[in-house]
């Protein structure tokens, strides 16, 4: 996700050469969806909404601000060519299971597809 997400720390390190700081942070969360859900959900969306060739790998529990998220990555994988390269990842809600993927992220993905795949020649 983007880094507008992330939680600022600098301002409380006091303005000193060296400093100890101790940051706790406790959250609870009813995870109701499973990694293995978040990796269906999400490759069943790249082959409907990116193409064939597009896999789901395994997905990672991200928490950001606003939500705790299975981010899945996506590779391109080809015949006869093998991995190709990561194209991008797709965050599914740990809670809801909602998918959270707009047209601009998935336009994004069909462009580092295309970039990745090799060319044909002229």
């Amino acid at each position: 996700m983007s880094e507008s997400n992330d939680v600022t720390l600098t301002h409380l390190i006091p303005a000193l050469r060296s400093a100890q700081v101790d940051v706790t942070i406790h959250v609870s969360s009813t995870l109701n969806v499973t990694a293995y859900t978040a990796r269906q959900k999400v490759g069943g969306l790249a082959l409907s909404r990116i193409g064939t060739g597009i896999g789901a790998e395994e997905p990672e529990l991200v928490m950001s601000r606003e939500r705790i998220v299975w981010r899945v990555p996506l590779f391109l994988a080809l015949p006869e060519l093998g991995r190709l390269g990561n194209v991008g990842a797709i965050d599914v809600d740990a809670q809801t299971g909602e998918v959270l993927a707009d047209d601009l992220l998935i336009e994004s993905f069909i462009r580092n597809a295309r970039q990745l795949a090799p060319h044909p020649a002229s």
